[in-house]
């Protein structure tokens, strides 16, 4: 049987996945269980709000039990993704925040040093990335607005440091902490807001202070013993030039730019289009506007295409770099 979901039903789950505190996710919720048609055909969906709620509520009493300031902080999203760096306390995720973006942070050898979200912009190329450092995630440290951020991260950058073997013998227990919070990070793919059950982020784990393992000999065992292939690892130093770590972040973030121009001028190589690999020439057009989507008609592509200019269907796959003309 369809489920023959209402607007105002399509409306409430809209504003469930933009929600950004648990309240609001939950106020959402109630909202979507008002207006699902209730029958055989959304049996399904019924549970899972009922799962849903039960969970949040659960998550929200916890919270108020626990006394913790409910003031919380929201990052708005700029730039062509956003990166956030998690980890455990002094692993140097405040001095790569500084070196990638430029931003001045408080950089000390106390734990805790970040007690707010850090946030700078990392130029690469002609786009600019948003990196959001989070104060240090423990079992004993981890609060509401911090989960909402890493819920909304496009890429999460775990950050251990290999000076600090305890950072490495945490790398599973955050993996865990995380998942108690429905957050399942994954090596491959691409980050994923599922309206239920677990949400997915891509990860990548970056090992810092490269320059005082000598012998790479806590390189190799984070890797043997505590990655085993599961993520992608990369060892860096600050001290080092960093443009082969910003080449693999737009790579890791999985996006593409991609360049308009109207007939018979040339191309805007200025403030592109940002698009998930893979989308199609309608996916870049409904990105300028709905209606322009629905009326185009054909485009010519500069890049990927077989010659220059080339014709191609609307459902034509686009290339990091290539050149829209559309027509209407």
């Amino acid at each position: 049987m369809p489920a023959n979901l209402t607007p105002q039903y399509l409306a409430a789950e809209e504003e469930y996945r933009k929600a950004r505190t648990i309240e609001e996710k939950i106020a959402a919720l109630k909202k979507m269980w008002a207006y699902l048609p209730k029958h055989k055909g959304t049996d399904k969906l019924q549970a899972d709000i009922k799962a849903k709620l039960s969970r949040l509520k659960k998550e929200l009493e916890e919270e108020k039990k626990s006394g913790k300031s409910r003031r919380g902080f929201y990052v708005k999203k700029e730039g062509a993704g956003q990166i956030v760096l998690l980890g455990p306390p002094n692993t140097g995720k405040s001095s790569l925040l500084k070196s990638l973006t430029g931003k001045e942070v408080a950089i000390a050898e106390y734990p805790f040093t970040t007690q707010v979200p850090e946030v700078g912009m990392m130029p690469y190329e002609d786009i600019k990335i948003q990196i959001v450092d989070l104060p240090p995630i423990t079992k004993d440290h981890f609060v509401y607005w911090q989960i909402d951020i890493i819920r909304g991260a496009d890429l999460i950058l775990i950050v251990l440091a290999l000076d600090n073997g305890d950072s490495v013998f945490l790398f599973d227990d955050l993996l865990e902490l995380l998942k108690s919070k429905n957050i399942i990070l994954i090596g491959e793919g691409l980050s994923g807001d599922e309206l239920f059950g677990p949400v997915k982020k891509r990860a990548i784990v970056i090992a810092t202070k490269k320059d005082l393992d000598e012998n790479g000999e806590v390189f190799n065992f984070l890797k043997e013993e505590i990655i085993k292939g599961r993520f992608p690892l990369l060892g860096i130093s600050i001290m080092e030039n960093l443009s082969a770590l910003k080449k693999k972040l737009f790579e890791y973030l999985g996006i593409i730019r991609v360049y308009t121009k109207e007939p018979g001028k040339k191309p805007s190589m200025e403030d592109p289009l940002i698009l998930k690999k893979g989308d199609t020439i309608r996916d870049a057009a409904a990105r300028i506007h709905k209606d322009f989507a629905e009326n185009l008609k054909f485009a010519r592509v500069w890049g990927s295409s077989k010659f220059p200019g080339q014709r191609v269907e609307i459902n034509y796959v686009l290339k990091d770099r290539d050149i829209v003309e559309f027509h209407i």
